[in-house]
């Protein structure tokens, strides 16, 4: 994989997660819907609820609801959005007062979670297709930047968490699921187009993935915990649940 062209790697990445969006039931080596969902912690007596539709295409690292801590008011984005599992819960806890963005490479994904957010009834949403180190969106814009699971699948996490960081508003926080790893990974599973799926042929040794946080400027990084699930059938992965700060100046 690190000989492919990263526009190369995108596209593989976008096929894959449309492929996701339009047949959750097909077969793929990550976990993929609703029973994944409620294993990692999402609350039953609400998924019961929601539309089948926007739980069968989750595909997230772990769940990150109970880190971000979202106020009434605030604006967020789900980077890495999906068919809105996530989105669904963030745009319901900033309330009519605040707004929810989702933002995911594939178009497939995005028109999903419209259709979802529509189905769902929530109105305090605005989603749209992009990349996530490439973000369309104004520089110190949102409170909140939280993701599942989203840097592992870009060949370019360094220029992913200069834009988380672009587009946070000072003393904004990004909160977010992600697989890292306790030991490198060796050359033949970094080159494997399986393990790139899985976040674990793209992951990074944790020192390695928080360094690059800090170099982009981000203060206070935390690693609030650390889980192993589905996601991290490697020896080597692990789930981080991670937030950290844009400074206030």
């Amino acid at each position: 994989m690190r000989n492919i062209d990263p526009d190369e790697i995108k596209k593989m990445v976008k096929d894959k997660y449309s492929e996701v969006a339009a047949n959750p039931c097909g077969v793929f080596n990550f976990p993929v819907g609703k029973a994944f969902a409620l294993k990692v912690g999402y609350p039953k007596e609400i998924l019961d609820k929601l539309p089948d539709s926007l739980t069968e295409s989750f595909t997230g690292a772990n769940n990150p609801q109970p880190f971000v801590e979202l106020k009434e008011g605030e604006v967020v984005l789900d980077l890495g959005c999906g068919a809105g599992l996530d989105l669904y819960f963030y745009a319901k806890a900033v309330g009519d007062k605040g707004r929810a963005y989702g933002l995911d490479i594939s178009v497939d994904m995005v028109n999903k979670a419209r259709e979802n957010m529509v189905k769902a009834g929530i109105e305090n949403v605005e989603i749209h297709s992009g990349e996530s180190d490439k973000m369309p969106f104004n520089d110190n814009f949102f409170d909140v930047v939280a993701s599942n699971g989203i840097y592992n699948l870009s060949p370019d996490k360094e220029a992913v968490k200069r834009e988380v960081y672009r587009v946070l508003k000072p003393g904004g926080r990004t909160v977010f699921s992600e697989i890292v790893l306790n030991e490198p990974l060796s050359e033949e599973e970094r080159k494997s187009h399986s393990d790139w799926f899985r976040c674990i042929g793209g992951a990074l040794v944790e020192k390695d993935f928080l360094a690059l946080m800090e170099k982009a400027g981000f203060k206070n990084i935390e690693v609030i915990s650390k889980c192993r699930n589905a996601r991290t059938g490697h020896r080597s992965a692990i789930c981080a649940n991670v937030r950290a700060y844009k400074p206030k100046f």
